[in-house]
C-alpha cells in the first residue's frame, strides 16, 4: 500500500470512530430519557391510591318507629330541647305514608285532536298587512312556466306563479276580492211551484212591501249554465247538489247548504252565497295575490303592483277523538248526576292551583270553566277514557294542539293534520298516590338507661308510644358506595394498566438502543484494530523512506 493511500485510509478510519463515538453518546443521552420516563411512570403508580371498599356498617343506624293502629310511622330526626321541662325534652320530625287524594297533570307529546275546522279570512283594504305595494323596476314573463319574474328598484326579487283558485285559496280570494257574502239559512224560503227560493231584502217598494231576492233552479241541462256554474265553484262544486241563481246580483246559493243549515243548525245559521266567476286570474308570490290583468299592464298604467292578503281566522269545532278515545264535552247535568266527576275536577283544580305542585298555565285553563264567584261550571271541559280510565282535557288545550299542526313546521312535515300536531297536550285526573307525610313537634322521650329510647308521648297527641328499635341498613345508598367503589376500581385497574403498557414500550425502546450500542461498540473495536494495522504500515512506509533518501 503506498505512502499516500494509507494516510488516507487512516483518516477515513479515524472519521468512523468519531462517528460511532458520538452516536454511541447520542444513544446513552436517549437512555437517559427513557430511564427518567420510566422513573417517573413509577413515581405515579406509587401516587394512584387503591380505592377503599365502603363498610356496610357506616350505611346502618339504629332506627325508632311505633304504630298508631293506623300508620307505622318513623322517627327519622330529634335533637334535645336546651331548655328541657318536665312535659317535652326533644324536638323530634317524623314521617309515614299514607294515600292521598291528589289531582294530576300529565302531558300527551302526540294527541291527534281530531275536530271540526272553518276557515274565515277578513280583508281590509287601508291595512298594510293586507294590503302592500310593490314598486316595479322589470318585469318578466316565462312563457313555459307561466311565471311572472318581477324586480324592485331595491332589487328584491319575486315570481308570481298561477294560483289554483280552490280550498283555502279561495276562501281568502274571496275575502279579498268581495266574491261572497253571508245569508241566514232560515230566511230563505222555497217555492216549489216556481222551484226557486226567495230571501228577504232590507228594502221595501212603493207599497211598503218587502223586497226579495229570487234564486231560480240552476238547470243543469243547459251547457251553458252548467259551465257558467262549473266555473264559478270549481273543484267545489257538489254534483249531488242543487244550485239557485240570481241573476239581478248575478250570484248562487247551494240548496243543500240551505236545507243542512236551516234544519240542523236552526235559527241565526249562515251560509255563503257566491258570485258568479268573472274570469279573473289570480298570481301569487306565496304570500300575497295579484290579478293577471294588472301584472300584463305593468308598463302600459305604471310601475306599483298592488299586492292584497287577507287574514286568516281558524276556528275548531265539535272535539271528536284523541287519538282512538272518543271525547265526551262535560255538561252541568254530568257534574250534577256524577258526583265522582265533581270530586276529581275539584281536587284538579285544588292541585293546579297550588304554589308547590301546581301549574300556573294549565290552572287558568282550568278555572276559565267555572264561575270565578260561584264556582259554577261554565263547559269547556271534555271528558275520555282510556285503559278503563277517565282522564280529562280543556277545550283551549284542545285547540292549542289542533291549531298547531297547521304552524309552518307542520305544514312541511305532512299533508295530515293530526298526525303532525306540534303542541303537546296537557290532560288531568285525581287518583291516590301513596304519599310521605311529615311531620315536626315537641315530644317527651323516655330511654332504658343505656342510651336507647323506649317510649314517646307527642304534644299533640296524649297518647304514649311504646318504641320499637330496629337496625336499618340503607341498602339504596350502600349499594350506590358499591358502584362507586367498582368505578372507582375499574379507573385504578386501567391506569396501572396503563402505566404498565408505557412501561414495557420504554423497555422495548431501551433494549432496542442497548443493542445497537452493543453493534456500535463492536464496530468501534474492530476500527481501532484496523487501524492499528494502517499505522503500522505508514510507519513503515516512512522509515522505508528514511533510508532511501538518507543514502543508507
Amino acid at each position: 500500500m503506498g505512502m499516500a493511500a494509507s494516510q488516507a485510509r487512516y483518516l477515513s478510519l479515524v472519521a468512523r470512530k468519531t462517528n460511532t463515538e458520538y452516536e454511541g453518546q447520542q444513544i446513552n443521552q436517549e437512555r437517559v430519557v427513557l430511564g427518567n420516563r420510566t422513573a417517573d411512570l413509577f413515581n405515579q403508580m406509587l401516587r394512584t391510591s387503591v380505592p377503599t371498599c365502603p363498610d356496610s356498617n357506616d350505611f346502618t343506624t339504629v332506627q325508632y318507629s311505633w304504630s298508631d293502629g293506623y300508620n307505622d310511622t318513623v322517627l327519622s330526626d330529634y335533637y334535645q330541647i336546651s331548655n328541657a321541662d318536665e312535659d317535652y325534652n326533644y324536638v323530634v320530625t317524623n314521617y309515614h305514608y299514607e294515600d292521598v287524594y291528589t289531582g294530576q297533570r300529565k302531558v300527551m307529546k302526540d294527541p291527534k285532536v281530531v275536530a271540526d275546522r272553518t276557515v274565515e279570512y277578513n280583508y281590509d283594504p287601508t291595512s298594510t298587512v293586507n294590503n302592500t305595494p310593490f314598486v316595479v323596476q322589470t318585469m318578466k314573463y316565462d312563457l313555459e312556466t307561466d311565471t311572472y319574474i318581477a324586480t324592485s328598484e331595491n332589487r328584491v326579487r319575486k315570481e308570481f306563479t298561477k294560483v289554483f283558485d280552490a280550498g283555502d285559496v279561495r276562501l281568502e280570494l274571496d275575502a279579498i276580492h268581495n266574491r261572497t257574502y253571508k245569508a241566514y239559512a232560515p230566511a230563505f224560503e222555497y217555492d216549489a211551484e216556481t222551484k226557486s227560493y226567495k230571501y228577504p231584502t232590507d228594502e221595501y217598494d212603493d207599497q211598503g212591501e218587502r223586497i226579495y231576492k229570487i234564486f231560480t233552479l240552476v238547470d243543469k241541462d243547459d251547457d251553458l249554465q252548467l259551465m257558467k256554474l262549473k266555473s264559478t265553484y270549481g273543484p267545489e262544486l257538489d254534483e249531488n247538489a242543487d244550485y239557485y241563481y240570481n241573476a239581478e246580483e248575478g250570484t248562487y246559493v247551494c240548496g243543500k247548504d240551505i236545507d243542512e243549515m236551516k234544519y240542523n243548525a236552526g235559527k241565526g245559521a249562515e251560509i255563503t252565497v257566491r258570485r258568479q266567476f268573472d274570469g279573473t286570474v289570480f298570481y301569487t308570490d306565496g304570500e300575497k295575490y295579484v290579478t293577471a290583468e294588472e301584472l300584463r299592464n305593468i308598463p302600459q298604467e305604471g310601475n306599483t303592483l298592488n299586492l292584497k292578503s287577507a287574514t286568516e281566522n281558524m276556528t275548531f269545532y265539535n272535539y271528536m277523538s284523541i287519538g282512538n278515545c272518543k271525547l265526551h264535552a262535560l255538561t252541568k247535568k254530568d257534574l250534577e248526576e256524577n258526583k265522582d266527576i265533581t270530586t276529581e275536577l275539584q281536587q284538579i283544580l285544588t292541585d293546579m292551583n297550588s304554589e308547590e305542585k301546581g301549574h300556573k298555565q294549565s290552572a287558568a285553563h282550568l278555572n276559565a270553566c267555572f264561575d270565578p264567584d260561584t264556582g259554577e261550571y261554565l263547559g269547556g271541559l271534555y271528558s275520555f277514557t282510556y285503559q278503563g280510565e277517565r282522564y280529562y282535557a280543556t277545550m283551549s288545550e284542545l285547540d292549542e294542539s289542533a291549531r298547531s299542526a297547521f304552524d309552518d313546521l307542520a305544514w312541511e312535515l305532512a299533508d295530515n293534520k293530526i298526525d303532525f300536531q306540534l303542541e303537546k297536550l296537557p290532560f288531568y285526573k285525581a287518583f291516590y298516590i301513596n304519599t310521605k307525610i311529615e311531620e315536626t313537634s315537641k315530644a317527651l322521650l323516655e330511654t332504658d338507661g343505656k342510651g336507647r329510647f323506649t317510649s314517646m308521648r307527642l304534644e299533640d297527641d296524649s297518647t304514649v308510644y311504646t318504641l320499637n328499635t330496629e337496625t336499618i341498613t340503607d341498602e339504596e345508598a350502600y349499594a350506590d358506595a358499591m358502584n362507586q367503589y367498582y368505578y372507582k376500581m375499574e379507573k385504578y385497574d386501567k391506569a396501572i394498566r396503563d402505566i404498565n403498557a408505557k412501561t414495557e414500550l420504554i423497555q422495548a425502546q431501551d433494549r432496542t438502543l442497548e443493542l445497537r450500542l452493543k453493534k456500535l461498540d463492536t464496530e468501534q473495536n474492530a476500527l481501532q484494530t484496523e487501524m492499528d494495522a494502517v499505522k503500522k504500515v505508514i510507519s513503515k512506509n516512512v522509515e522505508s523512506s528514511f533510508k532511501t533518501f538518507g543514502g543508507g
